[in-house]
């Protein structure tokens, strides 16, 4: 007997609602030339730390430089994980919608995470369905018996966004992984073609990776249906490639190649200092993430236990270390070091963390199997802390201009002539600071990183201005003064026609703007 009656009021009294909508304003009314970016996270911290992670950092960084470089035309619908504290990092630009979702907290299960029914209906209570509720019937078996004759069905509604009403002109993804399941979605459920630009700040490569089900493959594929994918280093790129040779044919590999663009990650211009501190304390910072990839333990027992036993003079301040979590290393106990070496500050805001930075003597960056770009080591040079480098092409990549080390006697011996010449030291930190400026600022990155949102967009074909429908549209938009894309569509659309290549049709069309906001709104505009 099926138990009819339930719906998603009830489920909420027992899972709780993780969903509110924004009170934010978003968008200024202005007409304009939008173009809307879905923009898909690659969450590796605490939920309740957001504002911390890496990935959110970074797309802060771009979306700020975008802003500054002009580029209030991109409309940004943020996915993150919901959290209980209110979540205000992007509430001063107006052309940013952050949809919070559930989320998973582990890594590894993010990796093949893809919740279409929490997208939805966060996206609903955001307000994209323009008031209108969209619900379909879910049927989901509980529960049954060893009887077969028994079943128990609970029936329910599920909160849908209509996607149809809504615009995507472009699918950034920074988990590559899911890259099929968002194309899959919109484009086969719904009736956008978005084309895809990623950035894969991590690859699970076999050198890096302890656990049993890595997502490599996952992620190559992610990337080849992507127009053009980021990598930050060409020596990670190097490396994927040659990984890459193992599973897939020559031509996957050659397609995989052109796509790959290396993207050293930049530092915002306000936040690098105009001169060096020249009386540092004798202070070494070790600000990686404290995991096996990093070296770490090396670190530790190799560098700084060895050089403390040499002298007493210094600290090391390793702002990322978790005693909790972190288990003994080497036949010294974590208080012993606190006692001695060990400085493990941590500070509630960005501006602790480098003030701090400048009052280091000299920054370590240490051997990793990953290949990767360091932005621990941009943070102390950006703040006029130099720091020596493992001798690798990838840190060769970051700072040439530093001293580099091939083995840990070399990097102790490196560490005692910063502490102990701050002529040489300061020489070091003008030369690694006027290398930031000169290389690294956001304002060389940015240009780039707009003209590829703009290739890559450009990259879908528009429907003929002279076609039959084409011209349907254009003559209803003139006709009413304004639609939105609801309006626009409503009981004339049918479901196979890809609405994204009448889109960029319009927006290349002299007399159709759109309302900057949320709600997609076509406007015609007669020329004077």
């Amino acid at each position: 007997m099926k138990q009819k009656g339930i719906n998603r009021n009830i489920l909420k009294k027992f899972f709780g609602d993780v969903y509110e909508p924004t009170s934010k304003k978003i968008g200024n009314g202005k007409l304009q030339k939008t173009n809307r970016i879905l923009v898909w996270p690659n969450i590796t911290f605490k939920h309740d730390e957001l504002e911390k992670d890496s990935y959110v950092q970074t797309i802060y960084k771009m979306i700020q430089s975008l802003n500054k470089f002009g580029r209030t035309d991109l409309f940004w619908m943020l996915v993150l994980p919901k959290r209980e504290e209110p979540f205000l990092m992007f509430d001063g630009m107006s052309n940013v919608d952050v949809i919070h979702v559930r989320w998973p907290q582990f890594i590894q299960t993010t990796r093949g995470h893809f919740d279409k029914f929490s997208l939805n209906t966060a996206f609903e209570q955001a307000g994209y369905n323009h008031g209108l509720q969209v619900k379909r019937k879910k049927n989901t078996t509980i529960g049954k018996t060893l009887d077969s004759n028994f079943s128990l069905h609970w029936e329910y509604w599920e909160d849908e966004a209509n996607w149809n009403f809504n615009d995507i002109d472009l699918i950034f993804s920074h988990l590559p992984e899911s890259t099929w399941n968002l194309t899959n979605y919109l484009s086969n459920e719904w009736h956008h073609i978005p084309p895809v630009l990623s950035y894969c700040h991590w690859f699970d490569l076999k050198d890096v990776c302890n656990w049993q089900y890595p997502a490599f493959r996952r992620e190559c594929e992610g990337i080849y249906l992507s127009e053009k994918c980021y990598i930050n280093t060409q020596s990670q790129k190097n490396k994927v490639l040659e990984e890459a040779k193992e599973t897939y044919n020559d031509k996957f590999i050659s397609e995989l190649d052109k796509k790959l663009d290396v993207y050293h990650l930049p530092v915002l211009d306000k936040e690098v200092v105009s001169g060096i501190n020249e009386n540092p304390k004798k202070i070494i910072v070790f600000n990686h993430r404290t995991k096996t990839y990093k070296d770490f333990k090396n670190f530790v027992v190799e560098v700084a236990d060895k050089l403390w036993e040499k002298r007493q003079d210094f600290k090391v301040w390793i702002p990322l270390l978790d005693l909790a979590q972190m288990k003994e290393v080497g036949d010294k106990s974590w208080d012993e070091r606190r006692r001695t070496w060990l400085d493990d500050q941590k500070f509630p805001t960005k501006d602790g963390y480098h003030d701090k930075l400048e009052r280091c003597c000299v920054g370590y960056s240490p051997k990793q199997t990953y290949n990767g770009w360091s932005v621990a080591t941009t943070d102390g040079l950006m703040r006029g802390c130099p720091f020596i480098m493992y001798n690798e092409d990838y840190y060769q990549e970051l700072n040439p201009t530093a001293d580099f080390f091939n083995d840990y006697e070399g990097a102790r011996n490196l560490l005692e002539k910063y502490l102990d010449d701050y002529d040489y030291r300061n020489h070091k930190a003008l030369e690694s600071l006027h290398y930031v400026k000169n290389n690294l600022i956001e304002s060389v990155q940015t240009k780039k990183l707009s003209d590829d949102i703009d290739n890559v967009i450009d990259s879908v074909p528009s429907a003929d201005s002279e076609g039959k429908g084409m011209k349907k549209l254009l003559e209803d938009i003139k006709e009413k003064g304004s639609m939105t894309k609801r309006e626009l569509i409503t009981q004339r659309w049918g479901s196979s026609i890809k609405y994204t290549q009448y889109r960029r049709a319009l927006l290349k069309h002299p007399n159709i703007m759109e309302v900057d906001g949320r709600i997609p709104t076509y406007v015609w505009v007669e020329n004077n």
